[in-house]
């Protein structure tokens, strides 16, 4: 399983406490119109990114609204890609806060793909303070699938050959892809 999908957990909202200690344990959203990102305590009222900002309020009236366009989002993306490039010259970023890693010929210096993952967590969190989740499997849908049932600040490795097991289980909305319209079709499917 030498592919891991890293995903930084809530990254505006995180990074937005920590450059404003203050925020820490309270519901906060991150935007400006529409919310960028939110905090796990925003998310336990029904917050979600992507939703409208007024909508989010109406869910949250104690939210507390943090402008997105600080460039301090920037220097902590930099900083964690950093440690990504220090496994694998093969890193595919996606956004900001994510990106796929090849690590399958890093194994011989660095060990295997969960060590990898062990180690790439342990360094986002000791020089950014930030949680990143990661999936590892053999394919690059598949691990970024694994980050997300990994969420918040874990990691899954999916084994080869027992694809299936991992995810039948799962609700269909895992799927990269599948929205609220097109998750309501497949069930009524």
């Amino acid at each position: 399983p030498g592919i891991l999908h890293a995903d930084l957990d809530a990254f505006y909202a995180a990074v937005a406490v920590l450059e404003d200690p203050s925020l820490a344990g309270k519901p906060v959203a991150v935007g400006s119109g529409v919310v960028l990102s939110c905090t796990y305590e925003a998310r336990a009222f029904g917050v979600r990114g992507g939703m409208r900002m007024v909508d989010a309020r109406a869910r949250c009236p104690q939210l507390i609204e943090v402008d997105g366009t600080f460039g301090a989002y920037t220097e902590y993306s930099r900083t964690v890609f950093g440690i990504f490039e220090s496994y694998t010259p093969k890193v595919e970023g996606i956004s900001i806060d994510e990106a796929f890693l090849d690590v399958s010929g890093s194994e011989h210096l660095f060990g295997s793909p969960y060590d990898i993952a062990v180690d790439i967590r342990r360094r986002v969190r000791a020089d950014t303070g930030l949680a990143v989740s990661v999936g590892a499997s053999t394919r690059k849908f598949l691990s970024k699938i694994a980050s997300q049932v990994a969420k918040p600040d874990g990691l899954i490795v999916v084994q080869p050959g027992l694809e299936k097991e991992f995810l039948h289980p799962l609700d269909v909305s895992y799927l990269w892809g599948v929205g609220p319209v097109t998750e309501g079709k497949l069930a009524r499917l």
